[in-house]
């Protein structure tokens, strides 16, 4: 009983619009509960989407990014604590992972759309299972977004693209070819 009073709640809040987890790499959740963007990561968020367009791969990208010396979403989060005076227990990595990189050239929450609901939980300890996307609590125009609509969806349409072309090279071994 207490877990369906829990979920309810939750659901509700995410039809509300109410935000129940910490701020996507470049903005921060202001006292107001409103986004804000950080100027200096938002110019990282879009330097992955340039670069990307320009051919990049996701871990030409990550390396770039490593190597250039700029901090990865969790040492800006643990940065930031530490200057507010606050103690961070979380470990932060000084690599970019690709399936960061992946992660923000997927996300529409950078043209400013707020998506919740993307997970369900049949038990309270269990796995957590993908909703198909008509289920998902999705706002529009929530916040101010860092990439314009256009570019992400280039982005996109040639990450699919890329993922297309890299599944038709792959070589399908025939087993009554006898190998």
């Amino acid at each position: 009983d207490t877990s369906k009073k829990v979920k309810s709640v939750i659901r509700r809040r995410q039809a509300d619009g109410a935000w129940l987890c910490a701020a996507p790499y470049g903005y921060i959740l202001n006292k107001q509960k409103q986004f804000e963007i950080v100027p200096t990561e938002a110019e990282i968020v879009r330097e992955i989407f340039r670069l990307y367009l320009d051919g990049w791969g996701y871990k030409k990208i990550a390396n770039h990014l490593t190597d250039t010396g700029v901090p990865t979403p969790r040492m800006s989060e643990q940065l930031r604590k530490e200057a507010e005076g606050e103690e961070s227990r979380r470990t932060a990595k000084n690599d970019w992972a690709i399936v960061t990189v992946q992660g923000i050239l997927d996300n529409d929450f950078y043209i400013g759309t707020l998506r919740q609901g993307k997970y369900t939980r049949a038990k309270i300890n269990g796995k957590d299972v993908k909703r198909d996307e008509l289920e998902h609590i999705v706002i529009e125009h929530h916040h101010q977004a860092i990439i314009d609509y256009r570019t992400f969806a280039t982005v996109r349409a040639l990450r699919e693209q890329r993922e297309k072309e890299k599944s038709d090279n792959t070589i399908r071994l025939d087993p009554n070819m006898g190998y």
